[in-house]
């Protein structure tokens, strides 16, 4: 009987083919982990190093360690007001935005609408236009004398007030403007989400006998939930970071009334030239913004889960 000869399977070699193709990749790559770092690293770095020093311009260069930039940051009433004004913002424009562009995605989401091209076009213009010229074409609507907002008002005999001149006003009149701008950015996201969702689902209720609002609250809010989460956290980011519409329309004021914190920080920088103290609260800032985006992510990972 011929002797059955087991051979072991052979181990791949590595060949210089193969070598080559990885040198490849990490030269392809290499180039925009370069660019990365000297467009967002480096000046990190170097901001994160500006905070913990005495550096203000009027005095010329940094003159030497003063880590109390972030202790004196929770001292200064101007950035409390900054704050608080900053989180009325934020929380005001998030849910609003939130609510009309949900309620307008579920509209256009409507099969049996006509046009609905053509709403979403109009719908979408506001968030092509950049927040400068937002904020100069609302400055030029809202103006106490020449704009046409008051004109219209005056014609009904309606009171005419300062928009962006009135302590009680101003923050409302931005509230105003951010939803008229961003809401288009949340329609967008929830639309894109509702027309994936799959038509099986809401055949199969409905053969059960389930009607529209509970078909919306136990197949649409569920499945949306992940999609939901994405826009809040996307919106709230940028709402945490608002400037070109304070410094378009009120430079802050009247007073500190709609001094956000990156407009602080931007005063701080260069209208009181202390560019330490501005990259400590810089700095502040961007954690506060890690935390509350990792707390919304671990919502998203349990809401897809579940």
């Amino acid at each position: 009987m011929a002797e059955l000869v087991k051979t072991s399977p052979k181990k791949p070699v590595a060949t210089p083919i193969l070598h080559s193709d990885r040198r490849l990749r990490i030269q392809l790559v290499l180039p925009a982990i370069i660019g990365i770092w000297l467009v967002v690293g480096f000046p990190l770095l170097y901001a994160f190093y500006v905070s913990l020093h005495d550096y203000v311009l009027s005095r010329g260069g940094i003159k030497g360690l003063n880590p109390g930039n972030y202790t004196q940051i929770f001292s200064d009433q101007l950035l409390v007001g900054a704050t608080r004004n900053t989180i009325i913002l934020t929380i005001s424009v998030v849910v609003l935005e939130f609510l009309i562009g949900f309620g307008l995605a579920l509209l256009l989401n409507n099969k049996r609408l006509r046009g609905r091209d053509l709403y979403l076009l109009v719908l979408l213009i506001p968030m092509l236009m950049p927040p400068i010229t937002v904020g100069t074409i609302w400055r030029l609507l809202l103006h106490p004398e020449l704009g046409i907002v008051n004109y219209f008002l005056g014609l009904m005999g309606l009171p005419q007030p300062a928009w962006l001149g009135d302590p009680r006003l101003a923050m409302i009149t931005i509230i105003i403007v951010d939803i008229w701008h961003e809401t288009s950015f949340i329609l967008l996201i929830l639309l894109a989400g509702l027309t994936s969702l799959p038509d099986e689902l809401y055949e199969a209720a409905m053969i059960d006998g389930a009607n529209s609002t509970q078909q919306f609250r136990f197949i649409t809010v569920p499945l949306m939930m992940p999609t939901i989460l994405v826009a809040i956290l996307i919106r709230m980011i940028a709402a945490l970071k608002t400037y070109d519409l304070v410094y378009i329309l009120t430079r802050g004021g009247p007073g500190i009334a709609t001094e956000t914190i990156s407009y602080y920080i931007y005063r701080v920088a260069f209208v009181f030239l202390d560019m330490g103290k501005s990259s400590a609260m810089s700095f502040l800032l961007l954690v506060v913004i890690i935390l509350l985006t990792l707390v919304l992510m671990r919502i998203m990972r349990t809401a897809e889960t579940t």
